[in-house]
Parts: structure tokens; sequence; C-alpha cells
């Protein structure tokens, strides 16, 4: 059995050797598992009920993972014995759009390692070339032979990015309104064609949301060609934040793709079922944004083609939202506490959480602050100096807010329906 010294808590307590990679490291994010950072050691970690619970749901998540690898390679293994050598079950040999050949990869057959009575896979892409172009550079001209689609675009990945724009996107974000100031897409465009790891990113959530919503046959094709455009995302955004660092913030192109392509790898997560598995993810982009404040995305000045004529980071100020909104439901799911500052972020003029996912701030606002007073409420016990006085104020004020948004939301209701009466007789008279 390998020990460390020093590492992740997650990799202390698996006593696995880490690679050190802030925020999360590689040998937790490419298992799946939630990286416990490299802070003061966590309260649950003492050899206790809490540690062994954790110990129990690291070894559930790697050994979901990889059953359900082993799973898609024996189905294509069987395939391809029954003769079936059609070329949508080859993973990824068809040529990337705007990136070297040698860029191509495949999912490689996975080997479980026995450490400490688990299963882990190394799940790590081998057949990604050492000479990979990461940069956002301009595409590369591709043969004749390669250039099946428009702009040496594949027919095929074209179609998946469409479908992720006409049925994934609306399925994300269905409140989004394109008449608002969030609504004009076209920042996610350009970062698409710049082929970083959104490219990839989306290609996996396209793939996996249409297995789907297709026979068995194709779901398994569509499952395995998931996985491979999920397995290369997660490498080149690893390799961006190795890259950027603590400069990552600073670098607007790269900041709002490392943004994009975390949704996407949560909402991958998240239609695929898994439990935890999102959560790294989540992690990560809090991270990166746990010093940003408003003022730095909506003053920000940038001659990136990204920003809109009106001079706003239409691209950061619409991933900010996303950011907050995944940090507050979190709080729902995890019975944890919010790690942004939400509610300086919900107050600021101009961020409207209602244009991207139909919820109004004040809303926003109290699912955080309920969240926040139940931590409280649990320290203060743990502590023994918890007043139920002071947790009935602090609960009834909240409560307080939300009859007044309600109440809000009913005369503005009432005032729209008799405009819309008003209007219906102007145009009889």
């Amino acid at each position: 059995m390998r020990s460390t010294t020093a590492g992740c808590w997650t990799c202390r307590m698996r006593h696995k050797k880490c690679d050190l990679e802030k925020p999360s490291c590689k040998e937790c994010t490419e298992r799946q598992v939630s990286c416990h950072g490299y802070g003061s050691k966590p309260a649950w970690m003492n050899g206790g009920p809490e540690e062994r619970k954790e110990r129990a749901k690291i070894k559930a998540i790697i050994n979901k993972n990889f059953r359900r690898i082993k799973r898609l390679q024996h189905l294509t293994r069987q395939r391809e014995r029954e003769g079936d050598t059609s070329p949508e079950i080859q993973p990824d040999e068809d040529i990337r759009p705007f990136a070297s050949p040698s860029c191509s990869l495949e999912l490689q057959p996975l080997s479980p390692e026995i450490a400490e009575g688990e299963f882990t896979v190394d799940a790590a892409p081998q057949s990604v070339a050492p000479d990979c172009d990461q940069s956002f550079g301009p595409r590369q001209e591709l043969s004749p032979q390669h250039a099946r689609g428009i702009g040496g675009i594949d027919h095929q990945e074209a179609h998946l990015l469409m479908h992720y724009l006409d049925q994934v996107f609306p399925w994300q974000f269905p409140y989004h309104d394109s008449r608002s100031s969030l609504g004009n897409r076209g920042w996610l465009f350009l970062l698409v064609i710049k082929c970083g790891p959104l490219y990839h990113a989306i290609l996996s959530l396209s793939s996996l949301h249409q297995g789907a919503i297709v026979d068995s046959r194709e779901d398994i094709l569509k499952k395995q060609k998931a996985l491979n455009h999920h397995s290369r995302a997660l490498r080149e955004l690893c390799d961006i934040m190795s890259e950027k660092g603590d400069k990552l913030r600073d670098d607007h192109v790269r900041l709002a793709d490392f943004l994009t392509c975390s949704f996407m790898l949560i909402s991958f997560e998240v239609f695929g079922g898994a439990e935890h598995d999102w959560l790294p993810h989540l992690d990560a982009v809090t991270s990166v944004m746990s010093s940003s404040s408003p003022e730095d995305i909506f003053n920000r000045t940038t001659d990136s083609e990204e920003t809109s004529r009106d001079g706003k980071n239409e691209d950061l100020i619409f991933l900010m939202v996303g950011v907050i909104w995944y940090d507050l439901l979190a709080c729902v799911s995890t019975g944890s506490v919010p790690r942004l500052p939400y509610r300086r972020w919900l107050q600021t003029p101009g961020f409207n959480t209602a244009d991207l996912m139909g919820c109004q701030n004040w809303v926003m606002l109290a699912i955080g602050d309920l969240a926040t007073l139940s931590a409280w409420k649990d320290q203060q016990e743990t502590d023994g100096v918890l007043s139920i006085r002071e947790l009935a104020i602090k609960g009834l004020e909240i409560e307080r807010r939300l009859e007044t948004g309600i109440e809000r939301l009913d005369q503005e209701h009432k005032v729209s329906i008799e405009l819309g009466d008003l209007s219906r007789l102007q145009l009889t008279s």
C-alpha cells in the first residue's frame, strides 16, 4: 500500500500519490471523486463514522464509473465480433475540426487497480499525443478527403453541435430570455469554434442527450462517443488550469471557456444520473471565482471580441449568473453553505437570474440565507449555545421577505392582466 505525506486530503485518505494540482488534483478529477483540497484537515477526517462514510462514497463512485465504462467496452467488442464495423462505432476515428489529427482520442481499455479493497480506474486518455495543440489559434487546414463538411467540420459533429443549440441548451436554461441582456449567444459560438475543451464538452453532452432519445442499439454508440469527448474535455480543462493557475481570472477568453466547459461537465454528470460526480466541477468553478467581484465582471475593460457593442462582457455576466445559480442550488442538494458572496452578486444592478433561470434575485437570496441559517443553527447546537429566540427572529425575517416578494408578484400579475384587457378594449373600439 502506498502512503503519501503530502497531497490533497482525498489522496491522503486513499493513500494515493497526489500531483498537487489546484484547485483539484488529477488523481481525483480523472476518477470523478470530490477533491477535498489542501487546506486544514477536515473535521470529519478522524477515523470515525463520517470518514468511513466518505470512504464508502468514493469507493461507490469509482466502482460505478468502472462498471459503466467496462460495460460499454464489452458491448462495443461484442458488436465488433459480430462483424459490425460501421464507422460510427469506432470511437474518435474521425478527424477533429480545428485541431491536429494527432490529437485524436480513443477510449483505452481500462484495468482496475486494487488498493485499500477498492477498484480505482485510471481513465486518463493515453493516446493523446504530447504535441497536441491546445492553443486557441486559427484552425488548421484539413486535406480535401477529410473536409467533409463546411469549413472542414465533420458532418456527425456538426449535427451534434446543432443538436446542442436546438435541444440541449433549452434544457439547461429553460427560462433563458432571448430578448434580455443575456439573450445574445454569439460569444458561445465564438468559444466553440476556437476548439478549446468546451468543444468536446458540448459534443459529449449532446451525444449523451441523443443517446437517451434513440433506440438501445444507437444508445451504446452515443454513450461511447460521449465518454470519448468527455475524457478529452476533462484533460484539456486540466491543462488550462495547470497552465494558467491563479492567472486564469485575468484571461478573458480562457476564463469564459473554463466556466462554460464546467457548466457542460456539470450537466453531463447530472444528466447521466450521477449523484456526486458534478461536485468537483462546481468546486473548481467556485474556487476560481471566489476572489472575483461584480466590479471585476461588469467594469472589466478588455479588447476581447466577446465584449458586446455597448461594452458589456455578456459572456462573463451570463456565466456568473449561472455560477451563482449552481452555487446556491447545490446547497439544497448537499446541505452545504454558499461558497461565493451571493448577496453582493444578487444585489448588483444588471445581475438578473430571472433572465437566465426564470427565478428572481430575491428568491435566490432567500435560498442562500436559508442555507446559511441552517449551517449557523447546526454550529450553534454543536457549541451548545443555540438561542431559539435568535433562530426564530432570523427565520421570520427570511419569511417576511418571501411573503413581500410573493405579494409583489401577485400585484404585477394583476396589473399585467388589466393592461391586457385595456389593450383588447382599445383594439375592439
